[in-house]
């Protein structure tokens, strides 16, 4: 099983490896407070619309009324095959969970 890196370890860890960034001469560039990844401070308004046109939607009722037509006739012939003259066994108990009978049903 491997073991978690707790927050300890890993604040640890970057704090190091920052450390060992520095020392080898990297630098860390400022950056001002409120300046923006933004390009002339607007987004990219190529990969998405802002306000899209609706689209026209296709009424489904005709077609829902038609699935559901669809399922009450297999609900009225699975009732209409499951009601046949097959007897079936039933076991009786008494109050303590014994069985005392079986009858036909």
């Amino acid at each position: 099983m491997i073991k978690r890196q707790t927050k300890a370890e890993l604040r640890r860890q970057l704090q190091q490896e920052t450390q060992a960034f520095l020392s080898k001469g990297g630098a860390v560039a400022e950056v001002e407070t409120g300046a923006t990844g933004l390009v002339n401070g607007s987004y990219r308004n190529a990969g998405f619309i802002l306000n899209p046109q609706r689209q026209e939607r296709t009424p489904l009722n005709g077609v829902l009324a038609q699935i559901d037509a669809r399922k009450s006739e297999r609900t009225q012939r699975a009732t209409a095959v499951q009601k046949s003259t097959r007897q079936r066994k039933k076991v009786i108990y008494d109050d303590f969970g014994e069985p005392l009978r079986v009858v036909m049903e």
